[in-house]
């Protein structure tokens, strides 16, 4: 957390003091309010002047901020504690204690449910999409789907091709057959041919009736090998296309994957298996429940999340590929942790905080490590004890505060 991000706090904090120093009245009231106790008498006391929304600015005497002209307020601090002092309400105004109370809970030892909420996108089952592509070069003709998004049926007419290739397997063929019925031809030279037809993408149905024919087709048919809907459409009437140009692909959308995204404090525990529920905002009253099957081993470069696949059948095709749908994975109970609020746990980024209520009107921030985090509940690796005060509300000013003398006692010290 930035130091100009904790300014407003600081500057809500040193107004606090001012006012308490000079004796303003309050009223009874037996919620904690913050005040630094910085008595002169105390000998392990020090006073500097800080800018109340600058505090890298700090002096020995008075005078103006030279960054914002604001006037500088006399601080105190005790060099030898890395506690705050407390002080009771009833020497506050009323409009104070308001605005500075806080909340405290107890570290519980406790039962945390493994739990993740994330999202995720439909993508097409990508063991049931076929490439279609030419087995010759050639020029298509009788192009039977025209745009991407067409449902096709298995054996439906995709297109015809003519090409001078497929033409001679078809005369070659011919040929054998014609030899292997007058007891003449070699019925392994035939069988050869015919394999070399198939190659080439010739269907059984049309061999057959290359059979019966006794001519070769000009254009040869190619039929859908599946159900499913048509994509990456490139393919028009009378183009010249050659086997490594894919004219489109056949997805089938009687199943899908969902690739949902797990961010890194939530991936410790991620295993296959784990049941998720998955819902969609465009499907409100539908909710289908899945299991992780694979895991990608490469995470995103960008935001480190790692993605995991959860295949569901999808038989009245409502689940879209590209749809996004929100993802909910379980992974049963974690027994016997210490855990407390999200809310409490202060996070500059580089470090996570909270603030031990020590009784006698005295607050100490520590540094904790967290683990397992579980609908705004986190478990405390490191750090506290069980049944530990801590605060959940408020614990931001105190925190501000204590950077605040942190910095000071840097400065006094030389460091």
């Amino acid at each position: 957390m930035s130091k100009r991000h904790l300014a407003p706090w600081v500057w809500a904090l040193t107004v606090f003091n001012f006012q308490a120093a000079n004796g303003a009245d309050g009223h009874t009231n037996h919620d904690t309010e913050i005040q630094q106790m910085a008595p002169a008498d105390n000998a392990g006391t020090l006073y500097k002047y800080v800018c109340p929304m600058h505090p890298q600015i700090i002096r020995e005497h008075e005078g103006a901020c030279p960054i914002c002209g604001m006037d500088l307020v006399r601080q105190a601090f005790e060099q030898q504690s890395n506690q705050l002092q407390i002080a009771s309400s009833q020497s506050m105004p009323s409009d104070l204690r308001q605005g500075f109370a806080i909340r405290t809970t107890r570290v519980q030892e406790t039962t945390i449910w493994k739990y993740i909420p994330t999202f995720g996108k439909v993508v097409a089952d990508e063991s049931k999409v076929i490439h279609i592509h030419p087995r010759a070069e050639g020029w298509i003709s009788n192009l039977s789907v025209r745009n991407n998004g067409e449902a096709v049926k298995r054996g439906q007419l995709l297109y015809k091709i003519y090409s001078p290739e497929i033409v001679a397997a078809q005369q070659d063929y011919l040929l054998a057959y014609k030899k292997s019925k007058m007891r003449n031809g070699n019925q392994a030279i035939l069988d050869a041919l015919e394999s070399r037809l198939k190659f080439l993408g010739i269907s059984g149905g049309t061999i057959k009736s290359l059979q019966k024919r006794g001519r070769v087709f000009d254009e040869i048919p190619v039929y859908a090998a599946q159900d499913g809907i048509v994509a990456n459409l490139i393919v028009q009437n009378g183009m010249y296309v050659q086997p490594q140009t894919e004219l489109m692909s056949l997805q089938d959308l009687s199943s899908i994957w969902i690739e949902a995204q797990v961010l890194p404090l939530q991936q410790a525990w991620l295993t296959e298996n784990l049941t998720a529920n998955i819902t969609s905002s465009a499907l409100p009253d539908q909710r289908w429940e899945g299991e992780i099957s694979y895991i990608y081993p490469v995470a995103d470069s960008k935001t480190q999340a790692t993605t995991v696949r959860i295949p569901l059948l999808n038989q009245n095709g409502n689940l879209k590929p590209n749809m996004l749908v929100d993802v909910e994975i379980f992974g049963g109970p974690k027994h016997g942790v210490l855990a407390i609020p999200l809310e409490a746990v202060i996070d500059d980024g580089q470090q996570k905080r909270v603030v031990k209520r020590l009784g006698n009107g005295k607050f100490e921030v520590v540094e904790v490590i967290t683990g397992t985090q579980s609908r705004g509940v986190v478990e405390v690796v490191s750090g506290l004890a069980v049944d530990q005060e801590i605060v959940t509300s408020g614990q931001f000013l105190i925190d501000s505060e204590s950077q605040i003398q942190a910095n000071l006692r840097r400065l006094i010290s030389g460091e």
